[in-house]
């Protein structure tokens, strides 16, 4: 029997045992057992169990469901990218409230990832930029055409706006509110 087979069918068995022990018949069951092999395993021994576990002969049969691991994939490359997203934008200056809209982190989530990624926090509110820089920001903000400001797209160009003009991010999330704001009383005035 390969040695990878008999950890995983160790693996198993202990699985097994454990949810026995805590009554969770109705999981083995879920994991393929008929009830009378989970009645059997219930009676196991320690030597009985040693047996199966160093036995040749495999009660596996592994089977890869490609489907699902393409679409599981496929999912760690999305929430990697999202992860990144979130360490650029804590990074750049993102303010506990611009986490939350954009990404649904808590303000302990939010803390939590600041200390690890060793981002200090700074006290009140940011310094907003002079009106030179105000006018930059608006003309590249103006130039991206973004008509939805909670949009991952309008994050990104925010992003590169604080980057670009080394701002706060929450400082240039904080103007182009206040422009959207502007421009839809102006349309409803």
């Amino acid at each position: 029997m390969n040695p990878h087979t008999g950890m995983t069918t160790n693996a198993l068995l202990t699985q097994v045992l454990m949810e026995l022990k805590s009554g969770n018949i109705r999981r083995c069951e879920a994991m393929g057992l008929t009830l009378e092999e989970i009645q059997e395993l219930n009676q196991l021994t320690v030597e009985d169990l040693h047996y199966l576990v160093n036995s040749s002969v495999s009660i596996l049969t592994f089977h890869i469901n490609h489907t699902n691991l393409n679409m599981m994939l496929a999912q760690a490359r999305q929430e990697q990218v999202r992860i990144q997203r979130i360490d650029r934008a804590l990074a750049l200056g993102g303010s506990i409230e611009m986490m939350q809209c954009y990404f649904g982190l808590t303000a302990a989530e939010v803390s939590t990832r600041r200390r690890l990624a060793g981002i200090p926090t700074r006290q009140g509110r940011n310094q907003m930029p002079a009106e030179a820089e105000e006018i930059s920001i608006w003309e590249q903000w103006r130039t991206a055409k973004i008509s939805n400001l909670d949009s991952l797209e309008a994050l990104e160009v925010m992003m590169l706006i604080a980057e670009q003009q080394d701002i706060a991010l929450t400082s240039v999330w904080t103007l182009v509110k206040g422009w959207i704001e502007q421009q839809q009383q102006r349309r409803a005035g």
